[in-house]
């Protein structure tokens, strides 16, 4: 600290990282100094990026100096590449830059999930959705499918792509299908939004096929898991998110940072992480809004700021654009409290904008010039809702995966006394007994449940971050929450895993408890060519 003022570093220029400086700005105004660091000069508003293609909406960008400053905070160039916590340094791109507290607000990078497909990232692929609707109008594609892949995604585009698609080629015989591993169109909104979609994908004559895991298209057909072929000359998939890996600070195998009620990094001191870079797994705009209100919170209350802090309590809220009237959902999911889903065509929250952000979305409305939803009277019926979504939902919401042909099991193989460390326990101690068990990786254990592994690789990384043997930690430098099998997992299956994510063991865990350790080179080679899209582990 500088005087009785708080040095407050958020990484990142999304979402998440405006509405925790704004949030800061409101929360705890003198205590603190906010510096934004950002690899990107400008702030993308994507949300309507879907609407693009069909000329039914419009992709704002703002420069994020302007936006840090008239959010009282300053802005800085670069990347976050490495964190030392126990000197509250963070390495960027550009440079070393002190704090007392770091909020990782970086986002998650769209990557292809289905091989062979056009992948939907956002704005990037505005054009290339057009030339396939002009090949469309051309009547050179006469079936078009719609992907959701497995992973940490936010599935709403994918609908939104397909229901206006539908309405530009009304009447035109071109057929539309959508393939979702979601039990249910859009689950996670409940069953009045379900029933709700479902009429709306019925109308438009698009064919929905659920419990469906696309692993690649090629040769005019999806290859669905299980080896079905799913006709079609063109597709569109969404992407799968993944975290580039931020060294010093422990992350998922996807690079996915597991963070506490209050957004508190587990196992560091004074960092704190919000929006898609979380292992949250709905990956949302007005969820990361949620997020970044609930970090602020904290870091104004160890700044000294009068208040209490509050847990993370999210809202799934979602504006679903059709080519028509939008149609307006929310989903509330409660542990136990019970549960509401509604879908209408007017709002059900307020202020009615694409990324709900109590801060953020004035503050744009203001620097475009337009009139501030918040400051127009809410409609009749809008709700203001607090009620906590409960994360195991959305792995609920799947459905399961087919199995793989094959007999053979991981606790076959698998070795049942693998080593197992603390994650307190240091670099220089794992190291020792890694070479008294001529051992690669070593399970991370906390009270016996698995919360990570680390691997002779992450020891190089840490060294070659100059971190000294008796100062990193396991915690600091192991891959948290790993993917993990049950003991009853195929081989092929196993394998298949392993050679998908590109690591060489894997955890066998039963009720969240290492029970053993299987190798890659212990599993039979899958003669599928797809990698399949095993759920377990991943981001919860």
């Amino acid at each position: 600290m500088r005087g009785d003022t708080t040095r407050v570093l958020i990484a990142g220029g999304g979402v998440a990282a405006l509405e925790a400086a704004l949030a800061l700005r409101a929360l705890a105004a003198e205590r603190v100094t906010v510096e934004l660091l950002a690899p990107e000069p400008l702030f993308w508003y994507r949300p309507m990026s879907v609407g693009e293609p069909f000329g039914l909406g419009e992709t704002r960008h703002f420069d994020l100096s302007e936006l840090a400053a008239q959010a009282g905070g300053t802005f800085t160039p670069g990347a976050l590449l490495a964190v030392d916590a126990s000197q509250r340094r963070a390495r960027t791109s550009g440079g070393e830059i002190d704090y007392d507290l770091l909020l990782v607000a970086t986002g998650a990078v769209p990557q292809p999930a289905v091989p062979g497909a056009l992948t939907f990232r956002g704005p990037a692929d505005t054009d290339r959705v057009r030339e396939l609707l002009d090949r469309v109008d051309a009547g050179r594609i006469g079936r078009l499918a719609f992907v959701i892949p497995a992973g940490a995604i936010w599935t709403l585009p994918a609908y939104e792509l397909a229901l206006m698609t539908a309405a530009h080629v009304e009447g035109r015989g071109v057929d539309l299908v959508l393939l979702t591993p979601e039990r249910e169109p859009l689950a996670l909104f409940g069953p009045e939004a379900t029933a709700a979609v479902e009429s709306l994908l019925d109308e438009r004559g698009i064919e929905l096929r659920t419990g469906a895991y696309a692993e690649a298209y090629g040769d005019g057909a999806l290859v669905v898991a299980g080896g079905e072929l799913v006709a079609a000359d063109a597709a569109i998939a969404l992407p799968r998110l993944k975290v580039p890996r931020i060294h010093g600070i422990p992350q998922t195998v996807e690079g996915f940072i597991p963070v506490d009620a209050h957004t508190r990094v587990v196992g560091l001191r004074d960092v704190y992480a919000a929006g898609d870079v979380t292992s949250f797994p709905v990956k949302q705009g007005g969820i990361a809004a949620q997020q970044a209100e609930v970090a602020a919170s904290a870091i104004a209350a160890a700044a000294g700021a009068d208040l209490e802090p509050s847990p993370f309590r999210p809202v799934l809220r979602g504006l679903l654009l059709t080519g028509g009237a939008p149609r307006f959902l929310r989903r509330e999911i409660t542990g136990g409290f019970g549960e509401t889903s509604v879908a209408a065509a007017e709002p059900l929250w307020w202020p009615p904008a694409k990324i709900v952000g109590r801060y953020l979305a004035p503050f744009l409305a203001g620097i475009a010039g337009v009139e501030s939803p918040s400051a127009t009277a809410p409609p009749a019926g809008a709700l203001d809702i607090e009620v906590e979504v409960d994360p195991s939902a959305v792995a609920n919401s799947y459905a399961s995966r087919p199995p793989l042909p094959g007999e053979r099991v991981v606790e076959d193989v698998m070795n049942a006394d693998p080593l197992v460390v603390a994650p307190e326990d240091t670099l220089g101690e794992l190291a020792e007994k890694l070479r008294e068990r001529d051992a690669g990786s070593a399970l991370v254990c906390d009270y016996g449940r698995l919360i990570g592994i680390i691997t002779s690789r992450d020891l190089l990384r840490a060294y070659a971050e100059r971190v000294h043997p008796s100062e990193g930690t396991a915690r600091e430098w192991m891959t948290a929450q790993p993917l993990a099998v049950p003991p009853g997992t195929s081989l092929e299956e196993a394998g298949l895993t392993m050679s998908e994510y590109g690591f060489h063991h894997l955890p066998v865990v039963d009720d969240e408890r290492p029970v053993g350790l299987v190798g890659l080179r212990d599993t039979v080679r899958s003669s599928v060519a797809p990698a399949a899209r095993f759920r377990v582990g991943l981001g919860t």
